[in-house]
């Protein structure tokens, strides 16, 4: 996966919280390298991504109509693409299922949201670019570890915050 002609990763984010996609085009704008598009609509989402060509997905959970994970698999069933599942109602059970069925990395809507942006944003260029590593998303003083391939980020074991399949 590589970016774009202008050196920009295109993402496409669907959340259907106004309020949520009103501060990813905040900071999103700040990132000269991220061209973002927005929208509130699983079904709206499909059909942008079967007619353009982006190189990350960034999807809330709890969408109407369908969840994060069925939005997962719909989207591979058009094409591989680096896909972020990124919720409000985390837990481990969510983050172990959705890199199980292909995420690339699960976050937590958590923190204050400059950090959480700030680590969203890391974790997009890291899916995004040959040039990053999913290492580079991970924040300190976060504890990793590894279960089979997948690293669970935790926050001190209160809970798993992130986690990412390579």
């Amino acid at each position: 996966m590589t970016a774009n002609e202008n050196g920009k990763i295109k993402v496409l984010v669907l959340d259907d919280e106004e309020d949520f996609l009103e501060l990813c085009r905040e900071f999103f704008g700040r990132e000269e390298r991220i061209d973002a598009a927005f929208v509130s609509s699983p079904a709206m989402a499909l059909d942008i991504l079967a007619s353009d060509d982006y190189q990350v997905v960034v999807s809330d959970h709890n969408l109407p109509g369908m969840d994060g994970l069925q939005f997962l698999r719909a989207t591979r069933s058009l094409r591989k693409i680096p896909f972020i599942l990124i919720t409000g109602h985390g837990r481990e059970g969510l983050a172990i299922d959705a890199l199980s069925n292909g995420a690339d990395f699960y976050l937590e809507k958590a923190g204050s949201p400059r950090g959480m942006f700030e680590q969203l944003l890391r974790a997009i260029k890291a899916v995004g670019s040959p040039a990053h590593s999913l290492s580079e998303c991970l924040p300190d003083p976060f504890q990793v570890f590894s279960a089979g391939g997948t690293l669970l980020i935790s926050n001190g074991g209160e809970r798993v915050l992130a986690a990412a399949s390579r």
